[in-house]
């Protein structure tokens, strides 16, 4: 069955939605503004699920995508549109999820803040699958296999082959390997199935004697039993004028250098920080929030799990000649659950995708005056912080970032005020 569909807008997927009649349709590949041909595909309860036979009308947001593999390649779902439509998308998308599972209405959504469209990514991840390396398929486990990308800096295309020929020649199989931009090249990690052995370290040794522009190398197993460094692992990301760290490569750090600075920017306006406060940072990873609230005068803590990124935090801290900060390296709740109610002015979190519900319990007991949340899930946002209404903290304003342009991923940073 076929139907000529309006499009109507995007949703947080890979899916455009219509209606045919009343009934909700979702559209893969859909831009909105279009009129499609599409194909009934899948029928549930409460939608159906159509693909597009033919385009018989773009929209004014349809656009031709950038890359050759798109919609091959599942990386990708949105660059058949135009970046300000995805953008005005994007703060619609955290809007209506707040309005629809936290019931906020009134909330100051500001319009999306974005940096580059094209070549942002300063890291990017490959699958392995024995001796292959690529993307994973749109809506797939099956590899592409991927000998350049347009949303990721060109001193990462152009080091494919040489993280291809690192996986090819270590014996322990790997499960994924990432490449990321490094002062002079590229460094390459990897996280192995089993441990890595001595052959492994000789083979990577040999690899950056080889290539000077593979600066370094980081090996470990997935249950981070086992770590191998050769060469300079460093790479360097710039959160504002005149403050930067140094970090792993095996450190979480966002992917786009640019779009980061904006959202430590956007941190920095709605939490107000001022010196003297007493400010935690929770998931704080290296201090990509830390350092810049310390340097405004706080007494700040951040709070991180992973010994290798918390480790990096002072280090950078003292090199940056940073007083006022400290931190401690543990779980989140355990960390919240050592500190008095009233200990706190402010408190700062970046959470995992599955956001910070087991925290949640364990935050609001602090009764910190403000609340920073910044997140890259606007579901997750949406149920945390209908949470945390339920113990009087009131939305005041979000800023919607697009850190990830050509995808339907949006970061957003939440300001939350104890009523």
């Amino acid at each position: 069955m076929t139907d000529v569909l309006a499009v109507e807008r995007l949703t947080f997927g890979f899916d455009a939605l219509a209606h045919r009649d009343r009934q909700v349709v979702f559209v893969p590949y859909g831009a909105p503004g279009d009129h499609v041909v599409a194909e009934t595909v899948e029928r549930h309860a409460q939608f159906v699920r159509a693909r597009i036979v033919e385009v018989a009308e773009p929209g004014p947001a349809r656009v031709l995508p950038g890359c050759r593999y798109f919609p091959t390649c599942g990386g990708c779902q949105w660059q058949h549109v135009a970046p300000p439509a995805q953008r005005d998308a994007k703060a619609a998308i955290v809007a209506e999820q707040l309005a629809r599972t936290a019931g906020v209405r009134d909330a100051e959504v500001l319009p999306t803040l974005a940096a580059r469209d094209w070549q942002y990514r300063a890291r990017i991840t490959l699958v392995v699958e024995g001796r292959r390396a690529g993307y994973h398929r749109a809506r797939s486990h099956r590899l592409l296999e991927v000998e350049d990308c347009p949303i990721a800096d060109p001193v990462l295309s152009a080091h494919l082959d040489a993280a291809r020929d690192w996986v090819g020649a270590l014996r322990v199989p790997l499960r994924r390997v990432s490449l990321a931009v490094a002062p002079g090249g590229v460094v390459l990690t990897a996280i192995a199935s089993a441990l890595p052995g001595t052959h492994d370290l000789e083979v990577t040794t040999e690899l950056l004697a080889r290539m000077p522009t593979v600066r370094g190398a980081v090996l470990a197993d997935a249950r981070a039993e086992r770590r191998l460094v050769a060469g300079d692992p460093r790479v360097r990301v710039a959160l504002e004028p005149g403050l930067d760290l140094e970090v792993p490569a095996d450190v979480f750090t966002q992917v786009n250098p640019d779009a980061n600075r904006l959202l430590v920017a956007s941190v920095i306006a709605l939490g107000g920080f001022a010196p003297g406060e007493r400010v935690l940072d929770l998931y704080a990873g290296a201090g990509n929030f830390t350092l810049p609230i310390a340097r405004r005068g706080a007494c700040v803590v951040g709070i991180e799990r992973n010994p290798v990124a918390a480790a990096a935090g002072p280090r950078n801290a003292l090199r940056l000649g940073l007083g006022g900060v400290a931190f401690e390296t543990g779980a989140v709740h355990d960390a919240l659950a050592r500190r008095a109610p009233g200990s706190v002015d402010a408190v700062v979190l970046d959470p995992p995708r599955a956001g910070a519900a087991d925290a949640i319990a364990a935050l609001v007991a602090l009764r910190s005056r403000r609340i920073v949340y910044v997140s890259c899930d606007p579901a997750t946002l949406a149920r945390d912080v209908r949470l945390l209404a339920a113990h009087g903290y009131r939305v005041a304003r979000v800023q919607p970032i697009d850190l990830f342009p050509q995808t339907f991923h949006v970061e957003a940073v939440t300001s939350l005020l104890l009523t």
